[in-house]
């Protein structure tokens, strides 16, 4: 039996009817494994692969989306930061500047002096107008400094809020900055995932094609070998009929002979025998 090569079709004028057999046996099954491929390719792996890649750009997207609220969150603490600082930095120049101008008294002698020389234009316990205008000018020489000692603690117990606010805000930037980073990480693998789910789609796709290209080509096997066991079958029907005929030709001739013995004996010769005897064309 000729060997049955890979490519069996331009080999296939020489091969017999059983090799033929054998060979279309061969090339159905392989028709048959390349189509269950592909069915395979369109209905499972095509479909997983696109749903691995809509659920990561999914992810994608949502990570994008977080990571620009982040940076705006940390645009609006920047800006935050930035206002805290130039009004901590306002309110120690003033505190600097009315450090060296608070009174060497205490609020409370300050509130002392106010009220003794209060209680003395209202009892009219002065001798003159001059002495009166002392007394006030007195008062109002204290009030004026405990204003200033009041601004002064005032200006200062802001400072104190300004930077407890500013220390919080830099810990919360820290934070979205950290976060930034940690998103930024995780858009980027995410799209590193996505790329290798692409090549591997790519990948699909070219198996794909290549199980398409592999069964035009098996038809195309398939095709040509039934013609050519068509033709193979036409010359073995022609075969058996001429191998038939010679039997029936003899028995013919036997048949002649025994019609012939009849007539000269006598006998009764049948319809049959005798279209035999006088019949031009004994086929």
């Amino acid at each position: 039996m000729p060997k049955l090569d890979d490519n069996p079709v331009p080999n296939i004028m020489s091969l017999g009817w059983n090799d033929l057999v054998l060979l279309k046996r061969k090339l159905s099954s392989s028709l048959r494994n390349t189509t269950q491929n592909i069915i395979n390719i369109d209905t499972n792996k095509l479909p997983r692969i696109n749903q691995q890649i809509y659920e990561e750009k999914t992810a994608l997207n949502g990570l994008i989306t977080k990571s620009k609220r982040n940076q705006m969150d940390i645009k609006a603490a920047n800006a935050e930061l930035l206002a805290l600082s130039e009004k901590i930095s306002q309110s120690k120049n003033f505190l600097g500047i009315m450090q060296n101008r608070l009174p060497r008294e205490t609020e409370d002698s300050l509130l002392h002096i106010v009220k003794v020389n209060e209680s003395l234009i209202h009892e009219g316990k002065y001798r003159s107008t001059r002495e009166k205008d002392l007394i006030l000018s007195i008062i109002r020489d204290a009030t004026m400094k405990i204003e200033a000692i009041k601004a002064f603690r005032t200006i200062r117990a802001q400072l104190q809020q300004l930077e407890s606010h500013s220390e919080l805000t830099t810990n919360s930037l820290l934070m979205l900055n950290n976060e930034s980073q940690s998103l930024q990480q995780e858009i980027s693998r995410c799209k590193k995932r996505i790329q290798t789910l692409f090549d591997s789609k790519h990948q699909i796709v070219a198996e794909r094609s290549g199980c398409l290209s592999e069964y035009n080509d098996t038809s195309l096997q398939l095709e040509k070998l039934n013609a050519q066991m068509d033709l193979a079958a036409d010359q073995r029907r022609r075969q058996r009929q001429e191998q038939i005929r010679p039997v029936h030709d003899m028995n013919i001739s036997t048949a002649k002979e025994l019609a012939r013995k009849k007539l000269q004996s006598g006998a009764k010769l049948s319809l049959e025998e005798l279209r035999l005897l006088y019949d031009e064309n004994d086929f």
